[in-house]
């Protein structure tokens, strides 16, 4: 039996008028946008204000966590990481890596309220958690329902990959919204089939972004060599183990080139990457790091 609105009430631990009061509020009311680079994009989050992050962060733990996920989406959920992503990769004959094209952004209102109705919400329930969920018509980059959602609307396509993952003898995976397949060198022919999948399903693929290297050349996903053993790569390395040893002495600021506000958190997410591909020299990087002085 269909969740009504009342049922959402009850599970989330919050009054139905409370809910209904703040899906109606003017965006202004709900949240507010901030700007953040990304490497080098400019991207548009939108941040929930108390009422609303109060109601979101309910969603988030009573809903969308118990959800499950094939255990080949490795992006946005506990206990898995880029390392895990690369992992069954490794020492490929051949690879196929393929982004869609501004997920998020892509992802309206409509889908997403038909994503609530396959949850087993009525479609009253559902419009309501739509609203919440769901701003300027997209899923909304800085809510914290929004990659919990992303990873449920991407379910049926990473299926269907993983279908033809099966039937051709190829090793699959997603992280985000980005997919590898990869094994022989016959894994190669599937690229245009692949992104006919992502367009049924309803998305883009960034044409810019599909890469199929053989074994002789650099085989990459998610930031990390795969050719033979999980790696950053020889040069990424040297780049970042100069950038903080130039931060030990001769302080952070000679090095933000960007002018990045959050060039400590920056910095220490590098870092981290490092920690999971490579927990050895991600250690020492660490050390050094800790050296830096922040003004």
């Amino acid at each position: 039996m269909s969740k009504t609105p009342a049922d959402l009430a009850q599970i989330l631990g919050i009054p139905l008028a409370e809910i209904e009061q703040t899906a109606k509020e003017p965006a202004s009311s709900r949240f507010r946008y901030k700007r953040q680079l990304v490497g080098k994009k400019v991207r548009l989050l939108r941040i929930a204000k108390p009422r609303l992050r109060r109601i979101l962060d309910a969603i988030l733990k009573h809903l969308l966590k118990p959800m499950p996920l094939p255990p080949t989406m490795h992006g946005w959920r506990k206990r898995r990481s880029p390392k895990t992503y690369a992992k069954p990769h490794l020492r490929s004959s051949a690879l196929i890596n393929i982004d869609v094209e501004d997920y998020f952004p892509s992802v309206n209102g409509g889908r997403v309220h038909a994503f609530w109705m396959h949850a087993g919400f009525t479609d009253k329930a559902a419009k309501l958690l739509t609203s919440l969920t769901v701003c300027d018509n997209q899923l909304p980059q800085g809510f914290p329902t929004s990659q919990a959602i992303g990873n449920q609307v991407l379910v049926p396509l990473d299926r269907r990959l993983n279908r033809l993952a099966a039937v051709t003898g190829a090793r699959f995976g997603m992280y985000g919204d980005e997919f590898t397949l990869s094994g022989r060198r016959r894994v190669g022919r599937l690229k245009g089939l692949a992104a006919r999948i992502v367009e049924q399903e309803g998305f883009k693929v960034n044409t810019n972004k599909i890469k199929d290297p053989d074994r002789s050349e650099k085989q990459e996903i998610a930031g990390i060599i795969v050719n033979r053993k999980p790696s950053l790569g020889r040069e990424p390395y040297r780049q970042l183990r100069a950038i903080i040893h130039n931060c030990v002495t001769k302080g952070p600021a000679s090095q933000n080139k960007e002018n990045l506000p959050n060039f400590h958190e920056h910095l220490r997410g590098h870092v981290s990457h490092l920690q999971q591909i490579n927990p050895k020299l991600g250690h020492q990087l660490l050390a050094e790091f800790d050296k830096i002085v922040w003004e």
